[in-house]
């Protein structure tokens, strides 16, 4: 895996655009516009192998270039704010969920697809100002994830048709904390994956998301927007400001702040400090994922316990090649 610190950040939805305009991805039929429509012939999935499906149907999008840029860019971006591990060229997890949610919604935080009791699409639209017919519909889509109003029930339209909130639940609730793909439609019939190629195309070039453990569900955070404040682990899936990191020049960092480790001794805890150039503030890639910071050459560390306690600072310690100690960037 090469290095994700980089120096330059080229903007995701124009790379990705400029991609789909040279046919440099799977070609798909093109549509100028990009309205709403009813398809024609929707494909419909029932629950596999015991799992309800939380989006039960899905369909081909016939869409722009400028379209599917536009597309790719928003479900990579709220897809890695939810937490989805970048654990992998084409097959990850997080280019894995990003597809999928154009595939289902084509990236529209608000569309509603109507299903019918014999597993049609009779209509679609925006909320809130659409509303599925009566009486043929019997449940509705919603949102990036198309989180079905009976099979995720659970989920609120509020939560369902915002972008943070429907990334959140879909990684999870209903994903098992971002590792199962089963309950969506788009990824049992494979329609998903003609959109691979421009998904991890954008994904290669993020600087800006989570920074996620090999520890299942856990994402670095800072636990204050402030100097000083403890680098801790948490619960991923809250899509908070403060889960976010761009990575850029060998830094981590917060707005003005970068990680750093607090000593050169023993196995120092990890804080914030106001971006400078001292070696603490450091690291690179190493070994598998492991992040070395420069000053002491120790790997971050995820000090336990298991499972989880949200809020334990992260420290550095010997580099070992460990589960604790592997990071996957944005």
């Amino acid at each position: 895996m090469p290095s994700r610190f980089r120096l330059s950040v080229v903007t995701t939805t124009v790379a990705v655009a400029a991609a789909c305009a040279v046919g440099a991805t799977v070609v798909m039929p093109a549509l100028a516009s990009s309205t709403h429509r009813v398809p024609s012939r929707p494909m419909v999935r029932p629950a596999e192998g015991g799992v309800q499906l939380i989006a039960p149907t899905t369909e081909h999008w016939h869409l722009s270039p400028a379209a599917k840029g536009k597309a790719v860019s928003t479900c990579v971006r709220y897809a890695t704010r939810a937490g989805w591990p970048n654990n992998g060229y084409f097959g990850g997890d997080l280019v894995t969920a990003a597809t999928i949610c154009v595939a289902e919604s084509r990236g529209d935080p608000h569309l509603i697809v109507c299903d019918d009791a014999s597993g049609n699409i009779p209509a679609q639209g925006d909320w809130p100002t659409f509303t599925c017919p009566e009486p043929q519909t019997v449940s509705w889509d919603r949102g990036l994830w198309q989180l079905n109003n009976v099979f995720a029930k659970k989920t609120t339209d509020k939560c369902a048709f915002n972008p943070v909130c429907n990334a959140g639940q879909s990684y999870w609730r209903y994903s098992g904390r971002g590792i199962s793909f089963a309950r969506w439609s788009s990824y049992q019939l494979q329609t998903y994956a003609v959109y691979l190629d421009l998904v991890q195309a954008a994904v290669t070039k993020l600087s800006y998301g989570t920074v996620t453990s090999a520890l299942l569900g856990e994402c670095l955070e800072q636990s204050k927007a402030l100097v000083g404040a403890k680098v801790v682990v948490v619960n991923c899936g809250s899509g908070a400001a403060n889960q976010q990191w761009s990575i850029s020049g060998g830094k981590l960092r917060s707005g003005s702040r970068c990680a750093a480790i607090s000593s050169t001794r023993g196995k120092p805890g990890v804080v914030m400090r106001r971006c400078g150039r001292s070696k603490t503030q450091d690291w690179s890639v190493f070994g598998r994922y492991e992040l070395r910071n420069a000053a002491d050459h120790k790997c971050l560390t995820d000090p336990g316990p298991t499972p989880l306690k949200a809020g334990t600072q992260v420290n550095v310690t010997t580099c070992a090649n460990a589960k604790n100690q592997t990071w996957w960037l944005p």
